[in-house]
């Protein structure tokens, strides 16, 4: 019995299209920590973009970065403004707008390396800070503070040592972070500092001599003197000779104040102080930015505007007290 013939079966040779398929596997917090990997920043201030994002992820229920709408960084937004704050209340403006300053360049990297065809947080505005009061000291302050240090007995050398660095905008946990090393007799090198905020800062000669004679009467006291020994010591009886921490120098400057009688005063407010001699006394603004290691513009006018401020006023009295002699 004859078989059935089969129909022909054609194939076309050629090159042939292939199909461009999407991902569809959400690499979630492996494109975080790809991202943190990539950038060139402090540990403080990588640990700082992880936790924001982790809450961020997080809140989204680990939605894929790419289904991710503005109208989800807008919805975000408005918790976070609904959040409250550890010391009650709800979080202020300016941990608000950080956490979206994460998300933006988060956000901006995905897109640069085409994870994410769009950037859902182009269109996102800045929460609006309000006006803050100053936080300068004035001259006569800062006077009294020193003054105050003939009242620290054996610490004394010290104490006046890390008030002279206060006084150059370094913030409390970077002159804790300070090891000898990291003076050379006439600058400190600030490292692992906020934000990537690295650098180095000149030093005046009254700052000079009090450091130089801090670290001599270190050796003095058969103290570390190392390269790689911390510059400021604790010189309680718990922790004699360990790194002073952030703590320490905090209450070191409230005792100060109380000492002078002067109310809210903390190390940061000397920073502000630094801020706004260096752009009263007519420091370009590029190279203010540079002696207080801050890149952003934005950032820098929260301690410029207060000098300008004090500089407008001065024209002002010129001006008119020119008119009035006239």
């Amino acid at each position: 019995m004859a078989r059935d013939i089969p129909e022909p079966r054609f194939i076309e040779f050629g090159q042939v299209a292939k199909a461009v398929v999407p991902e569809t596997k959400d690499l979630g917090w492996q494109r975080v920590l790809e991202f943190l990997r990539a950038r060139e920043l402090s540990t403080s201030t990588l640990k700082a973009y992880e936790r924001q994002l982790q809450i961020f992820y997080t809140w989204t229920q680990h939605k894929p970065w790419h289904d991710i709408t503005h109208r989800d960084i807008d919805r975000y937004k408005q918790h976070l403004k609904g959040r409250p704050s550890k010391r009650g209340g709800t979080l202020a403006p300016t941990t608000i707008n950080q956490a979206l300053a994460t998300l933006k360049s988060f956000f901006k990297w995905l897109t640069v390396k085409d994870y994410i065809t769009r950037n859902p947080t182009l269109t996102i505005e800045w929460v609006k800070e309000p006006a803050k009061p100053p936080r300068d000291l004035g001259k006569d302050q800062v006077k009294q503070l020193f003054t105050a240090l003939a009242y620290r007995g054996s610490s004394e050398v010290r104490d006046r040592a890390i008030l002279q660095v206060l006084s150059h905008g370094l913030r409390a946990r970077e002159v804790s972070g300070l090891d000898i090393g990291d003076y050379d007799g006439r600058r400190l090198n600030v490292r692992n500092a906020k934000w990537g905020s690295d650098g180095l800062v000149p030093l005046k000669p009254e700052a000079v001599a009090a450091l130089d004679s801090y670290v001599a009467w270190l050796d003095q006291q058969g103290l570390d003197t190392q390269i790689g020994a911390p510059l400021f010591v604790s010189l309680s009886n718990n922790s004699p000779g360990h790194r002073l921490g952030y703590s320490g120098i905090y209450e070191l400057v409230k005792d100060l104040a109380q000492a002078c009688e002067l109310d809210d005063i903390h190390p940061h407010r000397m920073r502000h102080t630094f801020a706004t001699s260096l752009v009263t006394a007519g420091m370009n603004p590029l190279l203010a930015k540079r002696a207080l290691r801050i890149r952003s513009d934005k950032v820098f006018a929260r301690y410029s505007d207060r000098a300008l401020d004090l500089k407008m006023e001065d024209a002002f009295e010129e001006l008119y007290g020119a008119s009035d002699k006239s």
